[in-house]
């Protein structure tokens, strides 16, 4: 049985996100924040507890089954009195992003994903994780990596994934060489704008999706800029 199947969008997220051998990330810290606020608002949403309407982010409870992540974020989003877009969400939630990162990497632990090293500087607490299932991770890649070289259909629980390796600019993540990296970004991109993907899953889904897309390349791009 493929054990990331029990995975939700963020922890895979997380899981692609990491190098396969050494306690890092193999992308930005920008895209890192932003891609991880947005898939669990897309968690959120798959589990029918966000939508968006005029624009806006509405959230139809304050509790989720997922986590306590997830219900901490469909909380604060539930009980501000104004209603926002997606990317001022995804502004507001990234500031508490790295104790939701470590609380990810915990969930991911127990699941037997990964292994944590709990760390001090100067009394700072911090941990250091590294990939158990290296496998697990590797056959997410695969099945990527097959939609984008053979144009398959992506099911509804692999395209919020595409969107989000094309948001977060992943390429190097999925591709083995410069020309791979050339041919996915295109490839990528078509997919996005295609109806590959809106044919896989329902339409809310489908509007959160290019919402969060755009949310994250904004923040992303601001960052690079700013830097």
């Amino acid at each position: 049985m493929d054990q990331s199947t029990n995975l939700n969008l963020a922890e895979k997220f997380i899981l692609l996100g990491m190098h396969p051998n050494k306690a890092r990330y193999l992308i930005s810290d920008q895209a890192l924040i932003a891609g991880l606020t947005g898939a669990i608002l897309l968690d959120l949403t798959m589990e029918g507890k966000l939508e968006i309407r005029d624009q806006m982010l509405h959230a139809s409870t304050n509790k989720s089954n997922l986590s306590a992540i997830h219900t901490e974020i469909l909380n604060t989003i539930y009980s501000f009195p104004k209603k926002r877009k997606i990317k001022i969400w995804i502004q507001r939630l990234s500031n508490k992003s790295q104790s939701r990162r470590k609380k990810i990497h915990e969930g991911l632990k127990s699941k037997g994903f990964v292994r944590i090293e709990y760390k001090r500087f100067l009394f700072i607490p911090y941990i250091k994780s590294y990939l158990i299932k290296k496998n697990e991770r590797t056959k997410l890649i695969d099945e990527i990596r097959g939609i984008l070289i053979y144009s398959k259909k992506p099911s509804a629980e692999m395209a919020p994934i595409l969107g989000l390796v094309e948001a977060a600019r992943m390429y190097r993540v999925i591709a083995r060489n410069r020309r791979e990296i050339k041919d996915f970004r295109k490839k990528l991109k078509e997919i996005i704008k295609s109806d590959l993907i809106a044919s896989g899953v329902n339409q809310v889904l489908t509007e959160m999706q290019a919402a969060v897309t755009a949310a994250i390349m904004v923040s992303t791009l601001a960052a690079s800029t700013g830097r």
